[in-house]
């Protein structure tokens, strides 16, 4: 597989040490996005973010088209639907850059069909911590919670902050839905502010569905009616049990496929 590293197109396999999780977890910021039939959608959103954490860690932002660079590895490839990972990171004279692309299997059709199953992570995350803000590369807490919730069965570990209150999963936003409602944990809940977050509230709000961003528990999520997780690469996944308890009947809801519908169709067209 070919991988992009400084200006040059390369072998992946003589760069094996860059992709181990020590140096994939340290000083630097990340974008994940979703390639649909060579189609990038909300590029302009993921890079503006991408900067915006690279800022924040104060780091500079490459001079990199990232838009070509993506084009050539998808074309080295052979890839038409595709994950890519964006990665800067810092380096004593300039930002290194490693951008990937690799044949997109993550989700089967038939895990839209079955749902997630989510666990609370043990950790708790400080709602007012900055660091939150970025997508870092500074991942462990995140990964290691991912890591319990995979031992356990499960798809998923959702953060609570330091009061108490639901935050996002560990690789995803948190929705769910009462009386036809949606509601997300709002950014002041210690959120990072997940593409895909954005465009399912533009999209529930243009089709006339009430959304709500606030500061929600548990026990606003348990009795729910339904309940989606939502990243790039999940696209809106249904949310079908929390913590050993059955959400919305133990199946995709209604509301959430017709919303994944909805999220699809901006991605394809």
């Amino acid at each position: 597989m070919k991988v992009y590293l400084n200006e040059e197109i390369v072998d992946k396999e003589n760069l094996n040490e860059v992709f181990e999780p020590g140096f994939l977890f340290g000083w630097g910021a990340f974008e994940t996005l979703r390639v649909y039939g060579r189609k990038i959608p909300f590029l302009d959103m993921h890079l503006g973010r991408l900067k915006k954490g690279l800022d924040f860690l104060e780091l500079e932002y490459p001079e990199v088209n990232f838009k070509n660079v993506i084009d050539n590895l998808l074309s080295e490839n052979k890839l038409e639907d595709a994950h890519v990972r964006i990665t800067v990171f810092k380096k004593r004279k300039s930002p290194g850059v490693i951008v990937y692309a690799a044949e997109f299997d993550y989700y089967k059709e038939d895990s839209y069909q079955r749902g997630a199953k989510a666990i609370f992570s043990s950790f708790r995350r400080y709602s007012q911590d900055p660091f939150l803000r970025a997508k870092s590369i500074s991942y462990a807490k995140s990964r290691v919670s991912w890591f319990n919730a995979q031992k356990q069965g499960k798809d998923e570990a959702i953060f609570l902050n330091e009061k108490g209150f639901i935050q996002e999963g560990s690789r995803s936003n948190v929705f769910f839905i009462k009386n036809k409602d949606v509601f997300t944990p709002s950014i002041e809940c210690g959120v990072l502010d997940g593409v895909t977050r954005r465009v399912v509230i533009d999209i529930c709000r243009r089709e006339g569905i009430k959304v709500i961003e606030g500061e929600f528990s548990k026990e606003d999520l348990l009795p729910c009616d339904e309940a989606f997780l939502t990243s790039s690469l999940m696209e809106v996944m249904p949310l079908v049990e929390c913590e050993g308890k059955i959400l919305g009947g133990g199946r995709p809801g209604k509301v959430t496929l017709e919303i994944l519908a909805f999220y699809r169709n901006i991605c394809i067209n």
